[in-house]
């Protein structure tokens, strides 16, 4: 009996050695099933998924970039538009702003034409009076001349003493000069110097 222990005993330990090898190898096959057949280390997977990360943004941006160079003709031709439509209407204005100055200046020069109407009717009002004025005046010197030129040199002298020079000279200025002279000759000395110098003036 004692030489069949040590047989048994051998052979549980070849059968949990056999166990262990087989246990082993499942593990193995369990480990290699799931990793990878090309391990990569850590480091470098970490690299590449912050380069892909990195490389992501990138191509939006570009993306994006490509957008707005796509959209930027419509928005500078908005931006054209409101331009125009500002000027357009600053345009208007300017254009109601010179309609009323040509509105007021309009007015202002129907006005001065009903004003300067108005004044030629009063300077011919005016000349109207003054010619009618002047013609009586000269009836008036007619009616002197006639007079004085009938009446003796002496007497007329003595009226033509108290009258103004100026109607003086106007009534002498149509007068014959051998009367002018026959009156003068009865005229004070002053009197007569002071006709005789404005007569001469006049070319008289």
């Amino acid at each position: 009996m004692s030489g069949r222990y040590p047989l048994i005993r051998s052979q549980v330990q070849v059968t949990l050695l056999c166990f262990l090898i087989v246990k082993l190898g499942l593990v193995s096959i369990f480990v290699c099933a799931k990793r990878p057949v090309f391990p990569v280390p850590i480091l470098a997977s970490n690299e590449a998924l912050a380069k892909d990360a990195q490389e992501k943004p990138t191509k939006g941006l570009v993306l994006d970039s490509a957008s707005a160079s796509e959209a930027s003709p419509d928005t500078q031709a908005g931006a054209s538009l409101g331009l125009l439509e500002q000027k357009r209407a600053q345009i208007e204005v300017d254009r109601r702003l010179l309609e009323e100055e040509r509105k007021q200046l309009t007015t202002l020069k129907e006005e001065l034409e009903l004003k300067l109407a108005r004044l030629e009717k009063v300077q011919d009002a005016i000349q109207s009076k003054l010619d009618e004025h002047k013609a009586l005046g000269d009836q008036r010197i007619k009616h002197l001349i006639k007079i004085y030129t009938t009446m003796p040199p002496k007497k007329a002298a003595g009226l033509i003493e108290k009258l103004d020079m100026e109607v003086i000279i106007s009534l002498f200025s149509k007068m014959k000069g051998e009367n002018v002279g026959q009156i003068l000759r009865y005229v004070s000395a002053g009197k007569a110097a002071a006709i005789s110098e404005r007569l001469a003036g006049q070319g008289l």
